[in-house]
């Protein structure tokens, strides 16, 4: 049953994995450094639930790659989760951002919250698959 498992793919975390993951990440006060690694988050050395790759060696963004399982992400599509600070969720670019639907809102559970919510205990960032392969990016250690 075990080996099954193993040979059947990579495993999905369970929500208390996954809940467990997000509670040790630190805060996020500006979202330009993960957005310029977002890409990153397709390479072939991520993981679900390991940080996010990057694309300078010195880098490491307070985020999280989540494969799937988060309430609100498509099948497809790999969610980068981060802690916002409030500043971050007050910017008006952040705002807009949520509000074009790329962006999601999550409560202190994971649970998609709307995007009117005036706070959140965490914000996804949701992206489809490159067309391309991604290259350049450097894979931290675990914090």
């Amino acid at each position: 049953m075990v080996l099954l498992a193993l040979l059947s793919g990579p495993a999905v975390a369970t929500a208390p994995e996954l809940l467990a993951a997000a509670q040790r990440l630190g805060a996020t006060a500006a979202l330009e450094a993960i957005e310029a690694a977002t890409p990153c988050a397709f390479v072939p050395t991520a993981r679900h639930l390991g940080p996010l790759p990057a694309r300078l060696l010195w880098s490491r963004p307070a985020a999280l790659v989540i494969f799937d399982g988060l309430d609100g992400q498509a099948a497809d599509h790999r969610a980068i989760l981060l802690r916002p600070t409030r500043e971050l969720l007050a910017r008006q670019a952040t705002r807009s951002r949520i509000v074009a639907g790329d962006v999601t809102l999550q409560d202190i559970a994971l649970n998609a919250l709307p995007a009117t919510a005036p706070e959140a205990a965490f914000m996804a960032l949701h992206f489809a698959p490159p067309p391309s392969p991604v290259e350049g990016c450097i894979t931290p250690f675990p914090p």
